[in-house]
């Protein structure tokens, strides 16, 4: 009876640690498919969200958003998240899209609308639960704010920064998070 708890309870303990990873994740992409995490392990991952207004200072970090993707395509997979709680809508999907893709080509993952706060409850998207919350993530127990959180995670899944908007992607600590380990 005893072996068998244990092996229960060392079951419980690996499911729960595998439970906590980042690719046991998958998110739906705007084209309408879904992109699991687990293909992306191995790379260092940026999961950003995203502006849902078209303007000067958005297309910029649009912009540079894509350079960064650009400067490290060979180690780095990029996640744009447009967030419903930053006005994405159902309706502004395929205009949205547009905008995303003339600027960051297919090179980005681009997901459809997902909830990204804490403040949306249950329906906080379960990839935004664990980046958000230190119990899953080991790590950060920080939420989103806005449009241009970004966070960075190491190609073993670990979750190493979480960046506000006012961090730039072409900065200095970007540059050196992106160019470390």
């Amino acid at each position: 009876m005893s072996k068998t708890i244990l092996i229960l309870s060392c079951f419980f303990l690996i499911g729960k640690a595998i439970g906590q990873t980042v690719y046991t994740y998958s998110v739906p992409t705007i084209e309408g498919g879904t992109q699991p995490l687990s293909t992306l392990a191995g790379k260092k991952i940026i999961v950003i969200t995203l502006p849902t207004q078209q303007n000067a200072p958005n297309d910029s970090l649009l912009h540079s958003l894509d350079s960064i993707r650009t400067v490290y395509s060979s180690s780095l997979t990029i996640i744009a998240v447009p967030a419903y709680e930053d006005g994405y809508t159902p309706a502004n999907k395929n205009t949205l899209m547009q905008w995303y893709r003339s600027i960051l080509g297919t090179a980005v993952i681009i997901t459809d609308g997902l909830y990204t706060r804490k403040t949306s409850g249950s329906q906080q998207h379960p990839l935004f639960q664990w980046l958000t919350d230190k119990n899953k993530n080991g790590t950060f127990d920080l939420d989103v704010s806005g449009a241009g959180n970004k966070f960075i995670l190491w190609p073993d899944g670990t979750l190493t920064s979480v960046l506000g908007a006012p961090i730039k992607l072409g900065g200095t600590i970007m540059n050196d998070l992106l160019q470390s380990q």
